[in-house]
């Protein structure tokens, strides 16, 4: 889970990740809304609008956490409401959706702005029928709300900067230690790929992640741990292959290089 005294650090940088990419946008005209992201079949307007509704409905989930009420980042459930969620609403200009993005994030960071820790900490309950992103709390939102505006900014393929090492950091150990236990993520999973994998981080941590048979485990592990394959890079770049998103920089393979390769087969990026 993510510290909550590191909350508010990332609420605030998921709020300035959204004004550098909605600045991006307005200056490039309201040409560069329907311009291609480099997400196979979203336009630059797909990727706003999701970012929209990741504003409101996170918004939205914290005060219902707040009050001790169930809820969820898609209500009516994945598969009905998501593709909704994509498009403007009815008669609503391209323009619109960016200005509305604007207020939703600025909505978002009043609501988080005042939170204590223990706020902070509040469970994130899930109706019983409608599970999508599992045990959680206020805090893992502004880290999930930081992961949208990150890895979108970099799809909007606008020029904006890098990911931030303030995301960078918070990140990457949440998602090794989700690897064990988030395996579906409403992608295919190649389960014939069976097999452990050391990630070396050069600049953060090592973990060791194994696939045997339905056992699937994810834990911090020594530099030297043995391994059928070794998969080496920056932090960076090690949370890129986390997340489905190419490395800035190739990633060093060694062992069973094949088994290296077929990582993404087996644990695809959200």
């Amino acid at each position: 889970m993510v510290d909550p005294q590191r909350a508010p650090l990332l609420s605030k940088a998921a709020w300035l990740r959204t004004t550098d990419l909605v600045a991006a946008l307005t200056a490039g005209g309201p040409s560069a809304l329907r311009a291609s992201s480099t997400l196979p079949g979203w336009d630059r307007l797909t990727v706003v609008c999701h970012l929209r509704y990741g504003a409101s409905a996170s918004r939205r989930m914290t005060t219902e956490a707040l009050n001790g009420r169930r809820t969820s980042f898609y209500p009516g459930g994945r598969s009905n409401q998501r593709a909704g969620t994509l498009v403007p609403s009815a008669g609503e200009r391209p323009a619109d959706v960016v200005a509305s993005l604007v207020e939703e994030s600025d909505q978002l960071q009043n609501a988080w702005a005042p939170l204590s820790a223990r706020q902070w900490q509040t469970a994130i309950q899930e109706p019983a029928e409608n599970p999508d992103l599992g045990r959680s709390t206020i805090a893992l939102l502004a880290l999930l709300r930081l992961t949208e505006v990150e890895i979108h900014g970099s799809d909007l393929d606008l020029g904006l900067s890098d990911w931030s090492d303030v995301f960078v950091a918070n990140a990457l150990p949440v998602r090794l230690g989700w690897v064990a236990t988030r395996r579906s993520n409403h992608r295919p999973i190649a389960r014939g790929v069976q097999g452990s994998w050391l990630l070396r981080a050069i600049d953060g941590p090592c973990w060791l992640v194994s696939v045997h048979g339905d056992r699937v485990a994810s834990e911090p592990a020594e530099p030297n741990t043995p391994a059928d394959a070794v998969i080496e890079g920056t932090g960076r770049d090690l949370l890129a292959l986390l997340l489905g998103r190419p490395p800035r920089r190739a990633l060093s393979m060694r062992g069973d290089t094949r088994l290296a390769g077929a990582f993404s087969e087996a644990f695809p990026g959200p």
